[in-house]
């Protein structure tokens, strides 16, 4: 998968917070997506999130 780079050095560069919004929202653009799948990523997100912010994980960009 080749994604545009300018776009995901942009999207690293916000809050923590604001990429799992944005995750959130992609996520839910997916028509087909199972609700259960799509809750477990809605909380692999939070559970990434939250570790790094305890110092227990680092972003890597």
């Amino acid at each position: 998968m080749n994604m545009d780079k300018l776009l995901i050095n942009k999207v690293m560069q916000m809050p923590p917070i604001q990429r799992v919004a944005l995750a959130e929202l992609l996520l839910a653009s997916i028509d087909n997506e199972e609700e259960e799948i799509r809750q477990s990523w809605i909380n692999e997100a939070n559970e990434r999130m939250k570790a790094v912010e305890e110092g227990r994980s680092k972003l890597h960009c």
